[in-house]
């Protein structure tokens, strides 16, 4: 009975730890930046990406052993069996709260724009010698992930127009309004989330 109630708990707790690494390589650089102040830390994260199939099997593999021991039809012939109502972090109910946390982990890292489209800007040039278009290359960027991540957050800065950023390519291409922005603030807003700008080209 204890080992089954251990292997219950570490199921789940082997399917949390598993889901929430599928996003260490975006988050740990965040972390580590804006924390302790390490600039470019998103290069010490890139080798996570080569594992997050294998934590996603490992994620999907423990939850469904979890759903086995908490469904698995119990002997009713067992006089002195102890039919106390389980805690909560062992019953149904928790089990499928960790289910619905995966299965979220899940979709952040392997669809991220589902959590945060790329918002439209209603912005109207009146003056064309103000747009500036400006390629960086950005290193540390190793998923889809971290392409969102750099267009949400340069998105949100007055006076740019369009961003479009590629971590296969490591660039990202912004169009903007010198009048509102500059270079040096676009580079501090990419730099905050824990990637290394180690070129810009005028376009």
């Amino acid at each position: 009975m204890a080992l089954t109630k251990l292997n219950k708990k570490a199921s789940m707790g082997t399917a949390v730890f598993s889901a929430v690494s599928l996003k260490l390589c975006c988050w740990g650089p965040l972390l580590l930046t804006s924390v302790v102040g390490i600039s470019g830390s998103s290069v010490y994260f890139s080798w996570l990406i080569v594992l997050k199939p294998y934590l996603l099997g490992i994620a999907f593999l423990s939850l469904g052993f979890a759903f086995y021991q908490v469904y698995k039809k119990k002997k009713v012939d067992c006089g002195s069996c102890d039919t106390a109502k389980p805690s909560f972090f062992k019953s149904k109910f928790y089990l499928w709260l960790v289910t619905v946390f995966v299965v979220v982990m899940t979709l952040v890292s392997y669809y991220p724009q589902i959590f945060h489209p790329m918002a439209t800007k209603g912005i109207v040039a009146t003056n064309n010698t103000h747009i500036q278009t400006v390629k960086l290359n950005i290193e540390g960027m190793v998923c889809s992930g971290c392409e969102e991540n750099i267009n949400h957050s340069v998105n949100k800065i007055d006076g740019v127009t369009n961003v479009s950023t590629s971590f296969e390519e490591g660039t990202s291409i912004i169009e903007f309004d010198t009048t509102k922005t500059n270079i040096d603030e676009i580079k501090k807003v990419i730099q905050s989330k824990g990637y290394l700008i180690t070129n810009t080209k005028d376009r």
